[in-house]
């Protein structure tokens, strides 16, 4: 524990003092340009500030589409805040709305058909930092302003920070990726789980050869792309309701992996709810993991997943039957609402299954 905060505490140093010495180079150098224009209205800066953060934010995301299409990558989602396109299952695009922590954007894309050594991630990862930069130079040097100033320091700021490996960024991702062979092949197992879902279908299910291989795997140094795979495993026992085995192998996983990434472990937290609450009520592990904020925030999130969660929760361990069923009810006026199709889906066969189980 003392050594992620010292870590924490030098990776915080490191930032600040790069930031600081950026930011007076480029205060440095825009100055002989400002002092040409008129000092701008403190309102409207502020405006601008908003306006130039969503903008930065577009074109990060566009810069992770423009360098994956010409690293031979195809279109899955495109999201910005909570509004997300998508493609579905027949090539058309839609619109919806959702919500994932820790991020402002996201650009998934499915990778060409990976080939050992010569695997293309490179320019995909690193597009969103390359578009920031460039966007923010061409704006500056086209009009320079204070208002283009701002849209480059907050460009600026944008790509470092994605650049400097930290959390799960695109430069911790990059890092990752760069190590070793197996990593950039999970990676490549990710993107392609993504896009499975997208048109409504499980990897493992469609590409058995893929259980083989990472069964095969031998994960020396763990990180948060190489434990995606434990994620993936969990969803192929989800899809064929094998619940028992997937209430045993998901809390194996909470209580030896206390190192997961906050975004899984919040996401194992919500799936341990539901599996504890169907396969064994009486589980201490449940009053535990229910005293936990970020699980308690998880479990206000309006989609699917969350009603089905809180259905199990009302039928298995409050024995309310008539909430259990409205909130059944409620999962499937809001569908719409799950990540991909895959996932909506699945949704909706549970919520079958568990009504079954209720009514019976």
């Amino acid at each position: 524990m003392k050594n992620k905060i010292v870590n924490a505490l030098l990776q915080l140093v490191g930032i600040m003092a790069v930031g600081a010495v950026v930011g007076y180079s480029l205060g440095k150098i825009a100055v002989g340009s400002l002092a040409k224009v008129d000092t701008p209205n403190i309102i409207f800066l502020f405006i601008a500030g908003v306006i130039s953060f969503i903008l930065q934010v577009i074109v990060h995301e566009a810069g992770h589409l423009v360098f994956g299409l010409l690293s031979g990558y195809k279109f899955i989602s495109f999201r910005v805040f909570d509004f997300k396109i998508i493609k579905d299952e027949n090539g058309k695009l839609k619109i919806r709305f959702e919500r994932l922590a820790g991020t402002g954007g996201q650009c998934l894309m499915r990778a060409p058909e990976y080939v050992v050594g010569k695997f293309k991630y490179k320019l995909y990862l690193l597009g969103g930092v390359i578009f920031n930069v460039l966007f923010s130079v061409i704006f500056w040097i086209v009009l320079p302003s204070y208002y283009t100033l701002l849209f480059a320091l907050i460009g600026f700021a944008l790509a470092f920070l994605n650049l400097i490996p930290m959390g799960f960024n695109d430069g911790m991702t990059f890092y990752h990726a760069s190590k070793d062979e197996t990593t950039r092949f999970v990676l490549y197992l990710q993107l392609e789980y993504v896009y499975y879902q997208s048109i409504g279908k499980n990897l493992l299910i469609e590409r058995p050869e893929v259980v083989e291989k990472i069964n095969s795997m031998e994960i020396i140094k763990t990180n948060y792309l190489t434990d995606s795979l434990e994620f993936i495993k969990l969803d192929g026992l989800e899809y064929f309701f094998e619940f028992e085995a997937l209430y045993n192998e998901s809390r194996k996983l909470y209580i030896e992996r206390d190192d997961l990434l906050p975004v899984y472990k919040i996401e194992l937290m919500a799936m341990l709810v539901k599996l504890i609450s169907l396969v064994n009520p009486e589980d201490e592990l449940l009053e535990e993991i229910m005293k936990d904020k970020t699980l308690l925030a998880r479990l206000k999130q309006k989609n699917p997943q969350t009603k089905n969660i809180l259905a199990t929760y009302e039928y298995g361990v409050k024995l309310d039957d008539e909430k259990a069923l409205g909130l059944i009810a409620e999962a499937r006026k809001i569908k719409n609402k799950a990540p991909n199709l895959y996932v909506q889906n699945l949704e909706m066969k549970y919520c079958d299954y568990l009504e079954e189980k209720i009514l019976r």
